[in-house]
């Protein structure tokens, strides 16, 4: 019994592992010396600055490092230090989700005073990094900022990712991805319940920190679809306190009324969107709070079918007026 109990403790600890590693980012790199050589137990301190929170490592023997389960994010301000070395500080170092940030730097040598050299970092997003673990987009808190939603739903955002077409991504169909909000599975392929891809949205967007997009992950952890692996990981609260209130509406007025010549009837429709969040401090530097509320009603009249009128148009194979079968001619004869 007890080799039953330690086996499934094992696996509930790999599984929470496996977990990390996707809600989370990491930080790795090597450090080496002026002459070249690997600088063995290097101090490696990296500081989330809206929060306060702080991670800490050495080197190994080979003079790398390794920070895991980082908030995503930033901006970071990262600190190398070395005895007999020149220390080195690193401003705006932004991680994102799942991807690993590579830090390679070398440490100058000083003999008489340590001096503080101050480095600015960028972390470019581009599409030829030889970091990356396979064809993956990240959209961060800034694309949901500036970027404008119809829906104010997720779906108008994994659509930035090149391989995306329609609902589908990767040549599969919707169904064929897999949605986890902070590592737990959200995916609902037949509308049964409110979440993606057939139903509406499982999480306000103003509760997302960060979602990336997988289409083809090299991280065996990263599996269970043939689509896409759509993973978004939510906001928490800062030093700071910040929060907002909206509300969006829409109805039949934003609809078009015309399909070619063809003129459909109006039917009521409404989509009203409010909610509010808030986030802050509760201890500083350690413990923090963040809340949100949304509400959506929505009023969605049934499909409308009408029938064509121009037989020639309705026989040429194409053609835009074939709006529906049968042709209105063939409905006159059987109401007849």
């Amino acid at each position: 019994m007890k080799q039953i109990l330690l086996a499934t403790l094992a696996l509930l600890l790999t599984t929470l592992g496996g977990y990390a590693q996707v809600t989370s980012s990491s930080l790795t790199g090597l450090i080496k010396d002026a002459r070249g050589e690997a600088s063995i137990g290097a101090t490696v301190q990296a500081t989330h600055v809206p929060t306060g929170t702080r991670y800490g490592t050495a080197t190994n023997g080979e003079g790398r490092f390794t920070i895991q389960n980082m908030r995503v994010g930033g901006p970071y301000t990262l600190v190398v230090s070395y005895i007999g070395s020149q220390t080195q500080t690193l401003n705006n170092i932004t991680l994102e989700l799942g991807q690993p940030y590579v830090l390679n730097t070398t440490l100058g040598q000083t003999d008489t005073q340590l001096q503080e050299v101050t480095v600015t970092g960028n972390n470019p997003r581009s599409v030829l990094n030889a970091d990356r673990t396979g064809s993956i987009t990240n959209i961060d808190r800034t694309a949901f900022q500036r970027l404008p939603s119809i829906s104010r739903n997720l779906n108008d955002f994994t659509r930035l990712t090149p391989q995306a077409g329609g609902g589908g991504i990767g040549g599969g169909s919707d169904r064929s991805n897999f949605f986890s909000v902070d590592g737990s599975d959200f995916t609902n392929n037949f509308g049964i319940g409110p979440s993606l891809p057939a139903g509406g949205a499982p999480i306000s967007i103003d509760a997302i920190e960060e979602v990336s997009v997988n289409v083809t992950p090299y991280d065996v952890r990263q599996s269970g679809f043939t689509g896409a692996g759509i993973n978004a990981v939510t906001r928490s609260g800062t030093n700071e306190f910040s929060g907002s209130v909206y509300s969006y509406y829409r109805n039949q007025n934003y609809q078009g009324d015309r399909v070619g010549d063809q003129r459909l009837t109006l039917q009521d429709q409404r989509f009203y969107q409010y909610g509010f969040r808030l986030g802050g401090p509760i201890i500083k530097n350690k413990l923090f709070f963040f809340a949100n509320l949304e509400k959506e009603e929505n009023r969605t009249p049934g499909q409308q079918r009408v029938a064509d009128t121009d037989a020639a148009l309705y026989d040429t194979p194409g053609s835009p007026t074939n709006i529906s079968r049968p042709k209105a001619a063939e409905l006159d004869q059987i109401s007849a």
